[in-house]
């Protein structure tokens, strides 16, 4: 997957970085927050645009969708039989899924910065502190999804999980687009944007505490609120891991 991060981040620098007009040169903070629902309103164009540029998690995804559900088709028999303990199994796959995750995410968006610098860019403190959060939590949200269609694989199979997970994520972008009628009303419109989980992923709706700002979302916070997801889907996992009946029949009919 590291050549496809790549690709993935030269594209999204592409699509998604810009240079304010009147200016010929870009702050790492600007590319940061492009690459993060730069400016991103309630309309249909916006949401499809933010839709976009969630696809390379997407499918991220549905390419490792099958990590842990492989071994629960016409194979768990052998794979089984040789590790009788399955959560030292368990633990093992979801340090290798959250590794991966984490290394494709750090590729595509060095890949990102590197095409962005097509334009001079000024390396700033506030840019570094929010690639790391930009990093961390979008590393997060996309262990848990495809975590999560790894396990819902298990029962009802690799296609239906990843729609049900897609949905989802698809359903919150789409919600966003009630909160338009609100935009006039400042505090309340923080409120509402809170409730939408994928306002976590916007990171240019948020600030730092450490930035004397109020009435925002914050990064920490926002950090935290996926990382609890992440934790708890995996607690999940280890709940399936320990009780679901290995020697089933595939899913997918394979």
């Amino acid at each position: 997957m590291a050549c496809v991060a790549l690709i993935f981040g030269a594209w999204l620098s592409l699509m998604y970085t810009y240079v304010t007009p009147g200016e010929n040169t870009l702050l790492l903070s600007d590319v940061v927050c492009q690459l993060s629902g730069d400016d991103l309103r309630f309309g249909i164009a916006d949401l499809m645009n933010f839709s976009l540029e969630m696809l390379p998690c997407m499918l991220f995804q549905a390419y490792m969708g099958t990590m842990l559900y492989r071994h629960y088709c016409t194979a768990s028999v052998y794979v089984f039989s040789r590790i009788p303990k399955r959560l030292v199994w368990y633990r093992r796959e979801i340090a290798a899924l959250g590794g991966q995750c984490l290394v494709y995410q750090v590729l595509m968006f060095l890949s990102a910065v590197v095409v962005s610098m097509r334009w001079p860019m000024t390396v700033d403190g506030m840019g570094v502190e929010l690639i790391i959060y930009r990093v961390a939590i979008w590393t997060m949200w996309t262990f848990a999804c495809t975590l999560g269609v790894n396990l819902l694989a298990i029962y009802f199979g690799s296609g239906i999980a990843f729609a049900v997970v897609v949905g989802l994520q698809v359903t919150c972008i789409s919600l966003l687009a009630i909160l338009a009628p609100f935009e006039e009303e400042e505090m309340l419109l923080e409120i509402l944007k809170r409730i939408n989980p994928v306002s976590c992923l916007v990171l240019d709706w948020q600030a730092s505490r450490f930035w004397n700002v109020e009435g925002m979302i914050y990064l920490q916070d926002s950090l935290f609120a996926v990382s609890t997801v992440a934790v708890a889907v995996t607690g999940i996992g280890v709940r399936v891991v320990k009780n679901h009946d290995l020697l089933v029949s595939d899913m997918n009919g394979e």
